[in-house]
């Protein structure tokens, strides 16, 4: 079996000079003797050289302004990048400096697009600038906000994506997904030590990121060794899960069933490894538990050092929450500037103990402008659909909080009239509606089969 972070460095780099001889080619055919203020950028496992063959082409241009030149080269750009005929192309509309600054200061998802934007091509002028942005923006703050709503998002969503006890590669504890908290947990003590946190270099960044841990003493060269071991497993197995399933029923899910283990067993990285597919289950399921554990030993150590950082008596009403004990007294509690503490009531409070509560919150806080906030009320299983359309119709149409639509698109308790009112505008890009409308024409479920 192939190394997997030999085989991710490889690819990331195929990938990247990919797109720099598409940029070339794209420049010359429009004429343009430089990109002046225009800057292509890398976001997403392309930029964290995590990238597979079936991973996403991430790819954002960044410019100053959006002006003639840009509209010519990004229109050829993507001409020539849908020739490709990448498995998924993401490639945003928006991306202007201003754009950029409302994101990484307002948004988590798109900021982290921000965050992560590797420069390979144009204008270096424009990486200058979203290298002020990255200074100005990537705090210690930022990084707390991240992990806590993450992890309380990511919770939630794998419930969305099971299918019984089955384990999901991708959108699974354990997953490809969770890779990101080693990065996001790496850049949180980075940043609190005065570091710049480093996009630059061609390693990939869960890699890198393990060795932080290890060389700061959080685990030990056993644990070291067994997480890098299994980081590598998963990372081969999402992507031959992939190409395994092209053409199947199961096209573009990630599940380790049996119909998935069988292709594996017969084809690709994990085919003849053992006799048996009981065999080749357990060896695979037991890397998955094992990235698992690693993200739990990442939550431990980020609680502690929020104990450090804001004291006891915070950490220990913070556990309560998380233990799903809100009361009113607790809640009032809280400061008011305190957003972490009020993502975690806003996942735990349950209207079954006190539905008064729960309702009096809910409308409060559906008045926020935290990001965070807002988007945690309308993932919540038992957010009113009265309070969904709210936050859509005042706040999710707004730049910097679009991705609240895609939430929003995949509550159970989503009206038809919200669907309609994402779906008929006509200033959102696509990815803001696509979920919307998905969900109306076909239902939840359908919704949650996006990648």
């Amino acid at each position: 079996m192939e190394n997997g972070f030999i085989y991710v460095t490889n690819y990331s780099e195929k990938f990247r000079n990919l797109i720099i001889s598409i940029c070339e080619k794209a420049q010359i055919n429009v004429g343009l003797t430089s990109l002046k203020g225009i800057g292509v950028f890398l976001f997403g496992s392309p930029s964290r050289q995590e990238m597979v063959e079936e991973s996403d082409a991430d790819i954002m241009i960044i410019r100053d302004e959006d002006n003639e030149d840009y509209f010519k080269f990004r229109t050829e750009f993507e001409k020539l990048l849908i020739n490709e005929n990448f498995p998924k192309l993401d490639l945003p509309e928006w991306g202007n400096l201003k754009d950029c600054e409302t994101y990484i200061r307002d948004s988590i998802t798109e900021g982290n697009q921000i965050i992560e934007a590797k420069f390979i091509y144009g204008d270096f002028e424009v990486d200058k600038k979203v290298v002020i942005l990255k200074n100005k923006y990537c705090t210690s703050d930022k990084f707390e906000r991240i992990l806590c709503f993450q992890k309380l998002y990511f919770d939630q969503y794998y419930k969305q994506r099971t299918r019984g006890t089955i384990k999901n590669v991708k959108y699974g504890h354990g997953g490809t997904r969770d890779f990101m908290f080693i990065t996001w947990f790496s850049n949180l003590l980075d940043i609190n030590e005065n570091k710049k946190i480093n996009f630059e270099d061609n390693f990939p960044h869960t890699y890198k990121s393990l060795s932080h841990l290890y060389s700061r003493k959080l685990i030990n060269f056993e644990e070291y060794i067994k997480f890098c071991k299994d980081v590598k497993i998963v990372l081969l197995l999402r992507n031959q899960v992939l190409i395994n399933n092209k053409g199947s029923e199961d096209e573009g899910l990630t599940y380790l069933d049996d119909r998935t283990l069988k292709r594996l067993q017969q084809t690709g990285q994990f085919a003849n490894m053992f006799d048996t597919m009981k065999e080749l289950k357990i060896y695979l399921e037991k890397a998955v538990s094992n990235v698992k554990t690693l993200k739990d030993c990442i939550w431990k150590n980020y609680l502690d050092f929020l104990t450090k950082t804001k004291g006891f008596e915070w950490h220990n009403r913070f556990i309560k929450i998380l233990k799903g004990e809100v009361t009113k007294d607790l809640i009032e509690q809280v400061d008011e500037e305190d957003i972490l503490t009020k993502i975690a009531i806003l996942w735990n409070i349950n209207p079954k103990k006190d539905g008064k509560l729960f309702y009096e919150l809910f409308d409060k806080y559906s008045k926020s402008h935290s990001w965070e906030i807002l988007t945690s009320l309308c993932c919540h299983v038992n957010c009113p659909a009265e309070v969904i359309d709210t936050i859509v119709k005042n706040k999710a149409m707004v730049k910097g909080y679009e991705y609240i639509l895609r939430v929003s698109s995949r509550n159970k308790n989503v009206s038809g009239k919200t669907l309609l009112r994402i779906m008929n505008n006509p200033y959102l890009e696509e990815r803001f509606k696509i979920v919307a409308k998905t969900t109306y024409e076909k239902r939840v479920k359908k919704a949650n089969e996006f990648r």
